[in-house]
């Protein structure tokens, strides 16, 4: 093979690279575009007079968002100290939820480093916070692959019909279908705690994590082979029930959403709710061009909630807007929240 032919590839990589952040902003003015298309139609053709927004349902759906995140805080904090971090938990929770709001800016990477940048002066080296970053989310999400998986015959009983016919009948026995899938999850926890730790390595920006010499089950990191992480089976179960709980939160806020905009919900629905929630947050995740999966998320949970009995068009609409703003309002507010906090400690510990 001649020098011509090895450049050839590089010089294409180089070129998708150049192109690439070109295409991404092109990707999401479409989907913007669509999508708003999309709303205003349903909106200005559906049933607009349903919509009344009640507040006290969207301050519910604002706290409950808030608690949803605790088992992931919670998680963190654990993870940073397996890890030989010493970080408090006041600066590991202002660190998560600012970094929330990270997933704004463009580029994935956002969330991490800024997470990592925070702590890097709070107890916790670079490395390790980004990499810790990453198994939570990897573990948040894929607790939430599972939740939605046993939900799918809820979520989507709207679509049965359109389904093969070998799967109809698994998706006429919900309960043992969801049984089913808890049972192989528990099952497969040993062998995706290594995967997961794998991935976290590999989506981990290298950048924060060269050069980390890391105690207990950490390992050495170089710049050619950054640190390992190493999580026991068993942590990693009994922190995915915990998850589990934050998804339901999550789905609760949504049904407090729907209450906010007029819509006569019943409990008896929290589950259809997670199981919306998670889809529609799994699409906005996976869409890597787009800010925060914004525009994504929001199509998803439109035409989810649209074809459910008792939810309008328009309500629908409604739904997806003011819970994109309600759970950003409760990022914003309680990252403020926390940086009051941890000055006040912080100073409080200097007049020691």
């Amino acid at each position: 093979m001649t020098s011509a032919d090895q450049s050839k590839p590089r010089t294409i990589s180089h070129h998708f690279r150049r192109l690439w952040p070109v295409l991404k902003w092109l990707m999401f003015a479409l989907v913007i575009a669509f999508v708003g298309r999309r709303a205003w139609l349903l909106w200005r053709d559906g049933d607009v007079g349903s919509v009344t927004v009640h507040w006290p349902w969207l301050l519910a759906a604002f706290g409950l968002y808030g608690v949803g995140w605790l088992p992931s805080v919670w998680y963190w904090h654990q993870l940073i100290h397996r890890f030989g971090g010493t970080s408090g938990r006041w600066d590991v929770a202002h660190a998560y939820f600012a970094g929330h709001l990270g997933k704004y800016i463009p580029g994935k990477a956002s969330v991490l480093l800024i997470r990592a940048g925070m702590l890097a002066e709070r107890g916790c080296r670079p490395g390790v916070a980004a990499l810790t970053s990453t198994y939570e989310t990897l573990t948040y999400m894929g607790v939430g692959l599972a939740v939605g998986l046993a939900l799918a015959p809820l979520v989507w009983r709207q679509i049965v019909v359109d389904l093969p016919a070998f799967i109809r009948p698994v998706f006429e026995r919900p309960l043992v279908f969801g049984a089913v899938v808890v049972a192989v999850c528990v099952l497969l926890v040993p062998a995706v705690a290594k995967i997961l730790g794998l991935i976290a390595r590999r989506l981990t920006p290298p950048a924060v994590s060269v050069g980390e010499i890391e105690r207990g089950e950490a390992r050495v990191g170089t710049e050619s082979q950054p640190m390992l992480i190493e999580i026991p089976a068993s942590f990693l179960q009994g922190w995915s029930f915990m998850f589990v709980a934050a998804w339901l939160f999550h789905g609760l806020s949504l049904g407090c959403t729907l209450r906010a905009v007029g819509v006569a919900t019943s409990l008896s629905d929290w589950l259809v709710w997670t199981g919306d929630i998670w889809t529609a947050s799994f699409l906005g995740f996976v869409a890597v061009f787009t800010p925060g999966g914004l525009g994504v998320r929001e199509a998803a949970l439109i035409e989810l909630l649209k074809s459910q009995p008792g939810i309008s068009p328009s309500q629908a609409v409604a739904v997806s807007v003011l819970l994109r703003g309600t759970w950003l309002a409760a990022e914003i507010v309680v990252t403020l929240a926390l940086g009051v906090v941890t000055r006040r400690i912080s100073n409080l510990k200097s007049q020691i």
